[in-house]
């Protein structure tokens, strides 16, 4: 069942996701769409929609079950929101809550493996462990979503072949998952 989102379940969300890529973001992304949640049981979905489809959001669509509606944004799952990995790189731009990995830590990344101290391009400072993060390539290309291991102002002080970032969701996901 589709539904405009509950303003305490959208605030949870907001909270996390401005907590980990910076106050205001969740309001960029958002834009002038409006969001909605679909309950696939222990899991919600939230999706964006455009602001003049928020009238069909009450009407019984036909009576077809709604899977998909909109731009995809996550899965509440419990207290947990996991953003998508399509929207992905239309947080980039509005973040500096990053790392960036070369090549080598890329396509092991892809493959579903966390990130090391040696393949860490660049990391700011500012960043704690827990926080989720985008992985960037070192072209540029968003290749999925991490959560730091360790703050990254001790990155300087770990081993080449210490963890520094938990893979979370990579590009590769949906090959591993469906291919």
């Amino acid at each position: 069942m589709v539904s405009l989102i509950e303003p305490h379940f959208w605030d949870n969300i907001k909270r996390q996701i401005d907590g980990d890529f910076g106050e205001g973001v969740t309001q960029q992304l958002l834009g002038d769409r409006a969001p909605v949640v679909i309950d696939r049981g222990k899991k919600q979905s939230v999706y964006f929609i455009p602001m003049d489809w928020v009238q069909l959001v009450d009407s019984s669509f036909g009576g077809f079950r709604l899977r998909y509606l909109g731009t995809w944004l996550g899965e509440m799952s419990g207290d947990t929101f996991m953003l998508s990995i399509g929207v992905l790189a239309q947080l980039e731009p509005l973040t500096d809550s990053k790392i960036v990995v070369y090549r080598r830590g890329a396509e092991a990344f892809t493959y579903g493996r966390s990130i090391i101290k040696e393949s860490v391009l660049s990391l700011p400072d500012h960043l704690r462990r827990g926080q989720r993060v985008l992985v960037i390539d070192e072209n540029g290309s968003c290749i999925g979503l991490a959560a730091l291991a360790v703050d990254a102002a001790l990155l300087n002080r770990l081993g080449a072949e210490k963890l520094v970032a938990k893979n979370l969701v990579d590009i590769g996901w949906y090959l591993r998952r469906y291919g």
